[in-house]
């Protein structure tokens, strides 16, 4: 056996043991939470739930799609579809505990799809960091809502300070150097387009929708859950939560503390804040596994040696 289907063969029982974990720590989470969905749904009105079902389907659909434009700043690409559903299938590893396994997810699989190692696995990591700035963005501009949520809420706000860390750290001049401190550490060349600074900043932009569908979708539980709360006492301070939990990089998909940062910073009663957090993570939860399940099918069908070739692209 050649040396490159072994590492395939391994490569794929990590992918099937990441996925089975992550399958596990997802089916836990619904068990645990389940009295408490139960509870919230007993008022429910099931138009606005379906309704936030759908926004939740936007909204990750919202984050997958611009994945193509960071591979496109790295030089390679690949068909929109194939993007999409190998987003879906390597973002399950988010709900395994430690934040490295979507990057490895994610990455793992553009490199099946004819990606090359290096933009493969840092169009992930400029993805996520694009995404998540968005989200300050949105946080930002919804601050003054997030403030009069709650007394609690100042011990999250601190995470609004990365925004411009994290601006300042895309510009193109900061990777270069970073590029060359790798160098010199590996003692090897690092072949890694270093996308301008305000290419970068567009990516970000472009993921501001998917924010509007996320604080929208919990806004929209809310209203399913018989609250008749406007979209700022709602949407501003689930987009905080997000960005809580996804700095707690160990908490597997920011469990527990997302929720705590949505209730300290909504306008809701603390009670109805938790019902409305829990029911928000458990549809975004269903969102992602279906969105798995569908994908992984759709990608297992594809004849195996007949991979799409990642065009590589001028950027």
């Amino acid at each position: 056996m050649s040396r490159r289907r072994r590492v395939a063969g391994a490569s794929t029982a990590i992918g099937a043991v990441l996925a089975i974990v992550a399958g596990i720590f997802v089916t836990r989470a619904l068990i645990r939470e389940w009295d408490e969905v139960r509870a919230g749904l007993e008022d429910a009105r099931p138009l606005w739930l379906v309704f936030a079902g759908l926004l939740a389907i936007g909204g990750m659909t919202a984050i997958a799609v611009p994945w193509r434009r960071a591979l496109h700043l790295l030089g390679a690409d690949l068909p929109m579809a194939d993007t999409v559903a190998r987003y879906y299938v390597g973002e399950i590893g988010k709900y395994v505990p430690g934040g490295i396994w979507p990057v490895l997810g994610r990455g793992e699989l553009a490199r099946r799809g004819g990606v090359a190692r290096v933009p493969a696995y840092t169009s992930v990591a400029l993805s996520l960091a694009a995404l998540y700035l968005a989200a300050m963005f949105v946080a930002v501009a919804g601050a003054p809502a997030i403030v009069g949520g709650g007394d609690d809420v100042g011990r999250y706000l601190w995470v609004l300070a990365l925004l411009p860390v994290g601006v300042a750290l895309l510009h193109h001049s900061v990777l270069e150097r970073g590029r060359a401190l790798g160098e010199k550490l590996l003692r090897r060349s690092v072949d890694a387009a270093i996308p301008r600074w305000r290419d970068s900043l567009v990516l970000v932009a472009q993921y501001i929708p998917a924010w509007l569908f996320i604080g929208t979708a919990t806004w929209a539980v809310a209203r399913g859950l018989g609250q008749d709360v406007s979209w700022l006492d709602v949407a501003p301070a689930a987009v905080l939560s997000w960005i809580v939990g996804f700095v707690l990089v160990p908490v597997p998909g920011g469990v527990g503390v997302r929720e705590a940062a949505f209730v300290a910073a909504s306008g809701l009663d603390p009670g109805v804040a938790a019902a409305v957090a829990v029911v928000s993570r458990v549809t975004f939860v269903l969102v992602d596994a279906g969105g798995f399940a569908i994908s992984s099918a759709w990608l297992a069908r594809r004849p195996r040696g007949r991979e799409p070739a990642a065009q590589l692209v001028q950027t």
